[in-house]
């Protein structure tokens, strides 16, 4: 299937498989929540600086994003005490038409957009009563004739104050990028988050992130009941606020996730991931 972009407009699209997919968020359970959970210790993409693991497992999710981009993501997580994660990640988007500044009938022609990361991330609580981690991201964009990569590198920590509440603090996307006839600059980020335990097995949670250009407030909220859970969020931003929701379910061994997002602008689609992951 060709997608009728005009050239303008598709390089804005595909952008975010870019350098911007490194915020692209990379599963279910943390689209849910619109992004939100700097403090809630579950996904290193957040905070690499994670709770203690009482399991490893690999998991798989199959994404859609904004504009019939579609990608997948591949994890790996062991340890215990100093949980470790692997991951890779990849968004791919064939067939666009090429559409030139001057009106035309007809295309220029077709080309396709292709993203991917590879991921390490480790967590360690050092002796301390809190957890740090790092993470560090090796990427690489192909866009029509042009290529980017570049490695960057995350450092998170966890703060607990109390048993009901913890606050985490994250910088990301510290690094650099090799261009070929493409100048792009990194977008490095900061955030701060909290995490409220609330009665009957729910948490609140609220992000403010912080880039060179704009600012984020998050917040979002998600249970832990033992088969089936839920997750919300919203993202408010000045140019736009958007929310997304999902669920979990548990069954022996295997977790499914899902999350779906819906932003101001629906010509953009509406993204949507599946997560299915293996305790081993």
């Amino acid at each position: 299937m060709k997608t009728p972009f005009s050239f303008i407009i598709l390089i804005s699209f595909s952008w975010a498989i870019g350098l911007k997919g490194l915020i692209i968020p990379e599963n279910g359970h943390v689209l849910s929540m619109a992004s939100t959970g700097i403090a809630g210790g579950f996904s290193p993409g957040l905070n690499p600086a994670i709770h203690e693991s009482e399991h490893s497992y690999i998991q798989f999710s199959l994404n859609r994003w904004f504009a019939d981009i579609k990608g997948s993501h591949m994890a790996y997580q062991w340890g215990r005490a100093a949980p470790q994660t692997i991951s890779i990640q990849s968004w791919n988007a064939n067939d666009l038409e090429l559409w030139g500044e001057q009106p035309n009938s007809s295309p220029l022609g077709t080309f396709g957009v292709h993203y991917m990361s590879v991921a390490y991330s480790i967590s360690h609580d050092l002796n301390t009563p809190y957890r740090f981690g790092i993470r560090i991201q090796a990427n690489y964009t192909h866009l029509y004739t042009e290529f980017m990569n570049g490695i960057t590198l995350d450092a998170g920590v966890l703060f607990p104050l109390s048993s009901l509440i913890n606050i985490g603090g994250v910088v990301r996307n510290i690094g650099y990028e090799n261009t070929n006839n493409l100048t792009a600059e990194l977008p490095m980020e900061m955030g701060m988050g909290t995490e409220l335990k609330l009665p009957f097995q729910m948490s609140l949670l609220t992000d403010i992130v912080l880039s060179e250009k704009e600012t984020d407030i998050r917040i979002g909220y998600r249970t832990h009941w033992k088969w089936l859970n839920m997750h919300a969020g919203i993202s408010i931003h000045d140019k736009r606020t958007s929310r997304a929701a999902g669920f979990s379910f548990t069954f022996r061994d295997w977790l499914i996730n899902y999350g779906i997002y819906n932003h101001e602008n629906s010509i953009l689609g509406i993204p949507q991931f599946l997560d299915v992951r293996r305790y081993i």
